[in-house]
């Protein structure tokens, strides 16, 4: 057998059938259509952003024109009221009035001045200097000023008051093209704006770098000239040193001058430029024509779409666990191998659970016969005393005082009866907790003041941390759990010593803890603490701190033993915080 090629690549019989159906799809006409496809698009793309760009850009001269209209628009409203020539005339005080100077903020005016006839200035509200004046026939203009000691452009109205009749007064409303006019442009178009100032024969961007002057010098030679002769507008695609397509726009002040320019275009960059360069576009193309080929070859096939519908059926229902479910086998391909691979998946599954359910039914029993000899132990000691008790009494030789004694000891080994029955009950029957929003404090201080009834020899610290910390729980079950916390704890002092009660909150959580100061808990007692009818008294039940611990649970909590401060026990309750705590 000769020896296989290094470069030859091994196709399985699912391989061979999609590659025989993407190649009849015919690869060439894809890839001639992908050309064509790449001209048209990367053509159309560019002629649309180019005019988007150009439309976008006549935004800087409307909204130039609309600073003007609101310029002449308030010019208007203040020449046609009778107060304001009357408060010009008396050249008393601000003839501007704060409710006008406020609706001129509004409308963006940066300043207001008025002049005589003869243009001599009477009134500014701010320091604005014109380089030069309007011409007397003019209503609007765009003039160079200086304010703050830098020399600006400013989009002025001027209105004659009163308008009928001569002119008394020259109303002159302007807005100062700055940073925020540029933002504003920004906004409105989406596209990023620049604005160059004329200084001498040069064009400069004081605007964009606070502090420093960018300027316009990398327009081609003779397109500057051409914007301050022409003042047309010029498009570029390799704009603002190749790195924007946009355009620039002249601004034309009342003299016929160029004072400035502005550029509005888009950053060249990710997507556009993918569509515009026609070979990346062809090649996308391409690609994704060839890939989409396929995929439709593949999945239009009916040797693997019905293999894979029945296999994703067996999925869903294997998921929904039916573990009955098999997936036919319709072929002797890789398709057919994983629904032969299913199948027996399937099986496995099903006999694991079958088996699953036998072990936990098996050590379910196992569990309730544990529990059901440790309760019957602890129920016959009780009752050998009460028979023992009882034949005695049946005597008639006992003395009243006997008798007394023996009937005490019936009665209270009844109780114990009675009373391990009870917690037992209570430990096996699930209870619905009451929640309601309460101070985790308040169930351990009243379980604290039953407990401490008659205990004069018992001395309590406490130190409360959690504030105003609220939880959702049932303060009647909290209590309980609580009450045979401390009456382990009261039974371990012998009645005398010291319990200390904390409490804080972090993270989400408020912990109660309660210490005593009796002899502790072995290490080799902890595992076992929570186990029902284990004790280490000799008259206990078992019963008191797992049914302490099922009420804690149940109020979405967690009964912990934690390390003492001192020598004793330390039992704590941790829950998490009422989210609503803070209102």
């Amino acid at each position: 057998m000769p020896p296989k090629a290094p470069w030859t690549v091994k196709l399985n019989r699912l391989q061979r059938k999609v590659l025989i159906v993407i190649l009849a799809i015919v690869v060439v006409p894809m890839l001639v259509a992908a050309g064509l496809a790449s001209v048209w698009v990367s053509s159309g793309f560019e002629e649309r952003l180019e005019r988007w760009i150009v439309d976008s850009s006549r935004s800087s001269q409307i909204w130039l024109q609309a600073y003007q209209n609101d310029a002449i628009m308030l010019g208007t409203v203040l020449a046609d009221d009778p107060q304001f020539l009357e408060r010009l005339d008396a050249t008393v005080g601000d003839p501007v009035q704060p409710p006008v100077a406020s609706i001129a903020r509004e409308l963006g005016v940066t300043f207001i001045q008025i002049y005589t006839p003869n243009q001599k200035l009477v009134y500014s509200s701010v320091p604005v200097h014109m380089h030069k004046l309007w011409k007397r026939s003019q209503t609007e203009a765009v003039l160079r000023v200086t304010y703050r000691g830098k020399n600006q452009l400013a989009a002025i109205g001027i209105t004659p008051v009163p308008r009928h009749g001569p002119a008394r007064y020259f109303l002159v409303i302007g807005s100062l093209l700055n940073q925020d006019f540029i933002d504003e442009l920004s906004h409105l178009t989406g596209l990023k704006t620049r604005l160059y100032y004329r200084d001498g024969a040069k064009y400069f961007d004081v605007l964009s770098v606070p502090g420093k002057s960018l300027p316009l010098d990398h327009l081609p030679a003779g397109v500057l000239n051409s914007l301050q002769k022409e003042k047309k507008p010029y498009y570029s695609v390799e704009a603002e040193q190749g790195r924007f397509r946009g355009q620039y726009t002249p601004i034309v002040d009342s003299e016929g001058y160029v004072e400035a320019i502005i550029f509005t275009g888009v950053e060249r960059r990710g997507f556009e430029e993918v569509i515009t360069n026609r070979v990346v576009l062809f090649l996308a193309i391409s690609i994704l024509g060839l890939g989409i080929g396929g995929l439709m070859g593949v999945f239009l096939s009916r040797l693997v779409l019905r293999p894979v519908k029945d296999l994703h059926n067996g999925v869903m229902q294997l998921a929904a666990q039916n573990f009955n479910t098999t997936v036919p086998v319709s072929s002797h391909d890789e398709l057919g191998d994983l629904a032969q691979a299913f199948n027996a998946m399937a099986v496995s599954l099903r006999e694991a659970r079958d088996a699953q359910q036998q072990a936990f039914q098996r050590d379910k029993l196992a569990a309730l016969g544990e529990l059901s000899a440790a309760l019957a132990h602890e129920i016959r000691n009780p009752l050998g005393v009460i028979n023992a008790a009882s034949a005695l009494l049946e005597k008639p030789d006992q003395t009243p005082e006997k008798k007394t004694e023996l009937t005490r000891m019936v009665r209270e080994e009844s109780q114990r009866v009675s009373n391990l029955v009870q917690d037992f009950l209570q430990l096996s029957r699930y209870r619905q907790p009451n929640f309601a929003s309460i101070d985790p404090a308040v169930p351990m201080e009243r379980a604290l003041a039953a407990a401490l009834a008659g205990q004069n020899n018992l001395r309590v610290q406490k130190r409360l941390q959690h504030g105003v910390t609220r939880i959702m729980a049932d303060a009647g079950l909290l209590q309980q759990a609580w009450g045979n916390i401390l009456t382990n704890a009261i039974q371990a002092m012998g009645g005398d010593g010291e319990l200390l009660i904390t409490s804080g909150s972090a993270h989400g959580y408020i912990t109660l803890s309660i210490e005593d100061s009796g002899p502790g808990i072995a290490a080799e007692v902890l595992p076992r603490l929570f186990e029902p009818f284990f004790t280490t008294k000799e008259q206990g039940t078992g019963l008191g701190l797992s049914l302490a611990n099922t009420l804690v649970e149940a109020n979405s909590g967690k009964l912990y033993v934690l390390p003492p401060e001192g020598r004793g026990a330390r039992f704590a309750m941790r829950f998490p915080v009422y989210p609503r705590s803070e209102t």
